[in-house]
């Protein structure tokens, strides 16, 4: 019940993301020469062929949730592993008339 009510929460909240808020782009550009920039470095971006549903089920539990650009973004972890996962809502406008999710791992 308390991941339906989180679930229906990201799906109807219209909070924007930090960037958004600010007007500041974070993080900077590649480009850009601040103290504070960090390099890039190869991460490992793993598609998981479940979605965000069954990884609850499952066991992992939810370490972070905002509402990105396209739709709610929520990052799970069980047992050390730590997935993301981009949660689609229905959209009237074309076929598809269920929610669903792309899931990543990092490690």
């Amino acid at each position: 019940m308390l991941y339906l009510a989180v679930g229906l929460a990201l799906l109807s909240s219209q909070a924007m993301s930090p960037g958004h808020a600010t007007g500041v782009a974070w993080p900077p550009e590649t480009s850009v020469r601040a103290p504070l920039n960090a390099l890039e470095y190869p991460t490992r971006l793993e598609p998981v062929n479940r979605s965000l549903a069954d990884l609850l089920n499952d066991g992992a539990r939810v370490v972070s949730a905002y509402v990105g650009d396209k739709g709610p973004v929520v990052t799970v972890q069980k047992q050390g592993k730590v997935t993301f996962c981009l949660v689609i809502g229905p959209d009237p406008s074309t076929d598809q008339n269920v929610p669903t999710s792309r899931c990543y791992s990092l490690n």
